[in-house]
């Protein structure tokens, strides 16, 4: 017990002198310790928050939002401890840092809100800018006086701490969603004022167009993802620019829609709006001019080098430099951004001016220049979507939740785990890129020929009252699988398949495409130019199963996660009574051996599952697909009493309808109906998904989704047309009459049946 007390008493005098150094440390060099870490914060911001978007890493992003939230309290904080202790004497010139807790709390151009959620909160943050504002005013007011260098040195830097903040704020407020809406429509009434006499630039889009100039072109398409981001309508000829865009070919057109989501990005999630107007240029002009000065004027306050503490004075001088090279980088960027071109190539005017900066091309080896400096950060890439898509499949999580031996489901806790455990990431392939680019492409051009071709005829009110029009509109907004199934004459033998919801009709198409690869054989043995579209099919119907069951914000329609439990809960019981058998035997076999038997196969076991938890995120070995085929083939035969969940068995039976079809319907291409159904899917996904879902996931990398739904939008889809006085009772009266006539026929032909 008397040793014991002694090893206590030396832990307990060891964690005092610990506590009084920590508090002799805080008391002497609090604002050092705040100010370095406020810097170090932003620091880091400045050159990792640019790469969020791309989605590189999920500890990255992690790390982004730690400092994202933790830089906004030190900097508070520091502002709180100073307004309250003050500092005179030789430390006055801490008081100085003040502005630079205002200018880190500005934060970096490259972030402004980590979620969309922030921009929501735009008037808390008015508030907080307001009173932060007020603290360091009087801290400087309070503490800085006497020194006819260091009192404007101290009120020049707060002047441009004071103008970075106020950007990040009106940056934040100008991406609130209702603002951004609320500001639309000022300038379509400003436009109508004024006589409606302005149309967009025409637009030409060329096969032979480099990245340069495709990115030029989406700068100027942006306005109508902007409007359809808040469902705002835009003019017929406001987006006659974009009927060029899909006579590319489906690369320049993914590229294109890459770019718009970048500018998306930037719109919602950085400065991009703040920064590239005259006042944003100004400020980025004067701030290394007035960092400049200040440090002269700090210099010239400690003449003799006695006036301030030498440590301050290093710090300062430290501070003020660095501070001086990220202002000066920042114009740099500002400067050869694609939104600064973007303004060159718009608002000059044809002259010396133009000529010089755009035509003898200054500015774009200038912006390469710049672009090849920042080659370690990968600034060049930043116009660059990274291009993953999540994968889920749900027969193969089934066999691998066996496989680790994982404990019976209990609720949707162990299914979330399961799903993150087995789901993966991977790169588009470039089959799936131009089969679904050329596949929407080339249905909502047929949208914008017609549409075209009616306002050319007939003129835009002809648009409202067209029948013809409204049916394709319908085609491209609400049918998910029923247009290609009709175009087969397949749509009297699987449109119960669809189900009501989309994310019924995922589920239970994801199961059916599965067992028919696997049954069909055409999973393994697809070759020629059935292999790509096979690929195509796998792809997709894992992307969309990975969002049924891990983003499910981003479908429309009811969540059935409970369902999707259920349906994986069935598999898995299906599954591990196949394997009780051979398991039950093996484990005879274990308990009858000697003990030191049981512990070689326990450690066994152990290795083997530790190495299959390393192969689940890799590609399904040929045993694997085969234990996939034998559970597809067991569900295929499984006996017609046994009960099951009714998606489930719906999935089986529209596989088996499928292998049936394949055989009797020999002339159908059965894989490019699978392939038109998933893509009618991934539209009606896209564009029935909420637009607050595709900004939200925007900050997280984005989504193929989105790409879709970007796509729908330039084709006009959106667009808000004016009608005729009585049009729309006209139509619908019109509409009515036609599903009477519609029901009376269908009446007749049962009588006459009967």
């Amino acid at each position: 017990m008397a040793g014991e007390g002694w090893v206590m008493g030396i832990i307990w005098h060891v964690l005092v002198l610990a506590r009084n150094t920590i508090v002799d440390v805080w008391g002497g060099w609090s604002m050092e310790i705040l100010l370095g870490a406020s810097f170090l914060m932003q620091l880091v911001l400045t050159f990792s928050a640019g790469f969020r978007w791309r989605g590189d890493s999920p500890m990255l992003r992690n790390v982004i939002w730690l400092f994202y939230v933790s830089g906004d309290f030190v900097a508070t904080l520091a502002l709180g401890h100073l307004s309250v202790s003050g500092t005179s004497g030789k430390r006055r010139l801490v008081a100085f840092w003040a502005p630079f807790f205002l200018l880190h709390l500005g934060g970096p151009d490259s972030i402004t809100a980590y979620e969309l959620e922030d921009n929501q909160l735009s008037a808390r943050y008015v508030l907080e800018l307001v009173l932060r504002v007020t603290g360091a005013v009087y801290i400087v007011y309070k503490s800085i006086s006497g020194s006819w260098a260091l009192v404007p040195a101290a009120w020049l830097m707060l002047l441009v701490g004071v103008a970075k903040y106020t950007e990040k704020t009106l940056a934040l407020h100008g991406a609130n969603l209702a603002n951004v809406r609320r500001s639309l429509e000022r300038q379509q009434h400003r436009h109508h004022m004024g006589g409606g006499n302005h149309h967009s630039q025409q637009l030409a889009f060329a096969t032979d167009d480099n990245d340069g100039a495709l990115v030029m072109k989406a700068h100027a398409l942006f306005h109508i993802c902007k409007n359809s981001l808040v469902d705002s309508s835009v003019d017929i000829e406001s987006t006659s620019p974009s009927t060029a865009l899909f006579d590319l070919r489906w690369k320049e057109l993914f590229r294109v829609m890459e770019i718009e989501l970048s500018l998306m990005y930037d719109f919602l999630y950085t400065k991009a709006t703040i920064i590239h107007t005259w006042h944003g240029y100004c400020i980025r002009a004067l701030s290394p001019l007035a960092t400049t000065v200040s440090l002269v004027l700090v210099e010239l306050s400690n003449e003799g080098g006695r006036r301030h503490k030498q440590s301050d004075i290093v710090i300062t001088r430290v501070l003020l430099v660095a501070t001086f090279l990220l202002e000066s980088a920042s114009l740099l960027r500002a400067l050869s951004s694609t939104w600064t071109g973007f303004l060159l190539h718009s608002k000059l005017q044809p002259g010396w001016i133009r000529h010089e900066v755009l035509c003898m091309r200054r500015w774009h080896r200038f912006h390469s220049v710049i672009m090849s400096l920042g080659w370690p950060a990968k600034v060049q890439a930043h116009r660059q979507w990274l291009g993953k898509m999540g994968q889920l499949n749900m027969l193969q999580l089934v066999i691998t939740q066996k496989e680790l031996e994982r404990p019976a489901p209990k609720g949707g806790q162990f299914w979330d785990k399961e799903y993150q455990r087995c789901s993966n990431e991977t790169m588009i392939p470039e089959n799936v890129k131009k089969l679904v680019s050329e596949l929407v492409s080339r249905q909502l051009k047929e949208l914008r020929d017609y549409v075209k071709k009616v306002v050319a005829q007939e003129g835009a009110d002809a648009l409202s009252q067209d029948v013809n029009l409204l049916e394709m509109a319908v085609y491209l907004r609400k049918k998910r699988g029923q247009q290609a199934l009709e175009k087969n004459n397949l749509l009297s033998d699987l449109r119960w398949s669809l189900g009501n919801e989309l994310q019924l009709g995922i589920l239970t198409w994801h199961i059916a495409t599965n067992m028919f690869l696997l049954l069909s054989g055409k999973a393994a043995k697809a070759k020629g130019d059935e292999g790509p579209k096979v690929c195509a099919i796998m792809t997709l119907s894992n992307y969309m199963m990975y969002l049924l069951a891990l983003r499910p914000y981003m479908l429309p329609g009811l969540v059935t996660r409970k369902l999707i439990e259920l349906t994986c809960e069935e598999l898995a019981q299906i599954w591990s009574e196949h394997r009780a058998a051979p398991a039950a035997v093996d484990d005879l076999e274990s308990s009858s051996s000697p003990s030191f038997c049981n512990i070689r196969v326990f450690m066994r076991g152990k290795f083997s599952q530790w190495h299959n938890r390393w192969r689940v995120s890799t590609r399904l070995s040929h045993g694997r697909a085969e234990e996939e085929e034998e559970l597809a083939r067991m569900l295929i035969e499984r006996d017609n009493e046994t009960a099951l969940n009714k998606y489930l068995s719906r999935g089986i039976d529209v596989a088996q309808r499928l292998l049936d079809l394949v055989d009797s319907r020999k002339e159908i291409d059965m894989v490019q109906v699978i392939l038109a159904v998933w893509v009618e899917m991934l539209f009606y996904a896209s564009y029935q998904c909420s637009k607050e879902s595709h900004a939200k996931q925007l900050s997280q990398g984005g989504e193929l989704t989105t790409i879709v739904w970007l796509m729908a939008e330039h084709a006009g889809l959106f667009l808000v047309n004016k009608t005729i006085k009585g049009a729309e009772e006209a139509n619908w009266k019109k509409r009515k009459a036609n599903k009477k006539k519609e029901a009376g026929t269908s009446d007749a032909t049962v009588n006459k049946l009967s």
